[in-house]
């Protein structure tokens, strides 16, 4: 229980709270320059121990066996997901701004990091002659996604957690999620299967069904029901590692590994050494495009994970300096001679769950890691291969997000078609291909909104304040030679025609011939200089007509510099400036009497 100390704010206690350096009382503030982490661990309260440890000993637990799966996905050894992770974890605790977020492997950035490594690699694997150049090319890969990061960071380009959209990053992430279902056929059943790609594996599956392996088949179907169903009704148990744990002793108890099921094999001791991969300039630039897209696909993902537990959790994340730490995490596991890594959902909800309040969590979870490589190495190796593709199923079920869907379904059928078609963009053409279709995909949408948005001819409507669209408000009145106009988005080269085309569509529609026009800019941050150059041949055509006034109406100073620089307002220029549109409308109304 928290003291009297802690639950009562000092006045100079309150001032920090309302300026944003606390989040509440008895929370700890991650507002700490550059190390906001460090800032929550110095101001250590002794209560918030014990649900931490409890927290961390849930995601080492959870890590273990992920770890694993994760790098078999990468085409490295499982070892390796070990050593992406170990300080990945410390260096979060001092660099995060998230008390909750669970660093490291993530599947979807694994297979990400695959398919770009293959490419450059010649399709070399850890399993064959080209181990060595894959590995390097690896940690190299990791060392770009993290100088990807910092120089985004010192760019300030934490916006950049926007520049996929909702739709998109759903049907993209749900491609992923396909991807990772077909590239474990292999380890489910044990077939033969080779193909890189998700209709070939499936084709490849169908036709070696009669060499599916019955005890590798009821390992991992029976370690996934398990595995979904503690997910289901035990959510805070580490699933992963109660069922790679009890496929372990199964498989020892029955001899299993005799009848095919095939297990991990020789996990080599000792922790990484750093140091930098033995890689050419060449292959650096060839990995550079995707080390950008990891970037910003695990930026992405961390950015909304963190937000949506630090909402619940009441306090705040500061997505420029987590640009900061996922380079710093990237950075870490390439000099471990690890993979890109990014964060988990499960692993940041499950702690979260469990009452854990700071970045202890990741340093408890990175000694369990340790530990376990340390102490329990000879036991990984004899990890069937069909429990972690089962962990890697689960997991892939988990972010196909069919709830999503059917929401976009109900909002919007566009925004579904988006979802969809990223969502085969990624099965069919590969991940990085894919995530490349999403981003071109979200500045498509957004550049079609920007050309065509919303606008309105504005009405007053009776026993109301303000003005209103007529179009929603068929009772708003339009004052007899007048017209009001809102456009609702920056005006620049992309959207001036149309903007000039509405407003002579409105002019030719409103009855009455208008005297005045009256642009309502609230909904117009910004103009560039075609826009200006726009507005200038328009005020000439509708002048010579029969408008006498143009003028402007809540027009921001961003808006009115441009104007005035232009010589388009008065009184050099011919439109006139007004704070509101009652003014504007006023001053019409003046002149009529």
């Amino acid at each position: 229980m928290l003291s009297w100390r802690h639950r009562t704010l000092s006045w100079h206690s309150a001032k920090l709270w309302m300026m944003g350096t606390l989040t509440s009382p008895g929370r700890p503030t991650t507002n700490g320059g550059w190390l906001p982490g460090w800032s929550v661990l110095r101001r250590y309260e002794r209560g918030w121990l014990w649900p931490d440890i409890v927290g961390g000993l849930t995601v080492g637990a959870m890590l273990v066996p992920q770890s694993m799966g994760y790098a078999e996905l990468a085409g490295m050894p499982p070892q390796y997901g070990f050593y992406a992770v170990i300080g990945a974890l410390v260096v979060y605790a001092v660099l995060g701004t998230s008390r909750h977020l669970g660093v490291g492997p993530e599947p979807g950035t694994a297979v990400l990091a695959a398919t770009a490594v293959a490419g450059v690699a010649g399709a070399a694997s850890a399993a064959d002659g080209g181990a060595g150049r894959y590995i390097a090319l690896m940690a190299a890969l990791a060392l770009l996604v993290g100088a990807v990061c910092l120089v985004a960071a010192l760019l300030r380009l934490g916006h950049l957690a926007s520049l996929l959209s909702r739709p998109v990053l759903v049907g993209y992430i749900a491609g992923v999620g396909f991807t990772l279902l077909s590239s474990q056929l292999r380890g489910l059943t044990g077939a033969p299967i080779t193909a890189d790609s998700f209709f070939p594996r499936c084709w490849q599956f169908l036709r070696h069904l009669g060499d599916v392996n019955p005890a590798t088949l009821a390992v991992s179907m029976t370690s996934l029901a398990v595995l979904l169903g503690l997910r289901r009704w035990a959510p805070t148990v580490p699933a992963a590692l109660v069922v790679v744990g009890g496929a372990t002793m199964v498989v020892a108890a029955f001899g299993l590994d005799e009848r095919g099921v095939a297990l991990v094999g020789a996990i080599p001791s000792g922790l990484p050494v750093p140091g930098l991969p033995d890689v050419a300039l060449a292959d650096v630039v060839a990995l550079l495009p995707a080390a950008a897209a990891i970037a910003l696909v695990g930026f992405t993902d961390n950015v909304l994970t963190a937000r949506a537990i630090a909402a619940k959790q009441g306090y705040r994340i500061d997505p420029n300096r987590e640009l900061i730490a996922l380079g710093a995490i990237n950075l870490t596991a390439g000099l471990s001679r690890g993979f890109p890594i990014s964060s988990s959902a499960s692993r940041t909800v499950v702690p979260a769950m469990l009452g854990s309040r700071t970045q202890v969590v990741s340093l408890v979870g990175s000694a369990f890691v340790v530990a376990t490589l340390l102490l329990l190495r000879p036991v990984l190796g004899h990890i069937p291969q069909a429990a972690l593709a089962a962990v890697i199923v689960a997991a892939a079920i988990a972010i196909i997000d069919l709830t999503a869907f059917r929401s976009l379904w109900r909002l919007s059928r566009t925004e579904l078609t988006l979802a969809v078609v990223a969502t085969l963009g990624v099965v069919v053409l590969g991940v990085l291909t894919g995530i490349l279709l999403a981003i071109a995909l979200s500045i498509a949408v957004a550049l079609r909104r920007m050309a065509k948005p919303h606008d309105a001819v504005l009405g007053d409507l009776p026993g109301h304040e303000g003005w209103v669209d007529t179009g929603e408000f068929p009772a708003a009145r339009i004052v007899d030679g007048l017209l009001v106009f809102r456009f609702d988005a920056p005006l620049f080269f992309l959207n001036i025609d149309r903007f000039v085309d509405r407003v002579e569509a409105a002019l030719l529609e409103n009855p009455g011939d208008e005297e005045w026009v009256v642009i309502d800019c609230e909904g117009i941050g910004s103009i560039d200089a075609s826009a200006v150059d726009g507005l200038r041949d328009l005020v000439e055509r509708v002048k010579s007509a029969r408008t006498n006034v143009v003028a402007v109406a809540r027009a921001n100073d961003h808006v009115t510099a441009r104007l005035r620089l232009a010589g388009l307002l008065a009184p050099d220029g011919p439109i006139i400036e007004f704070p509101t549109i009652n003014g504007a409308v006023s001053a019409y109304r003046k002149l009529q009497r």
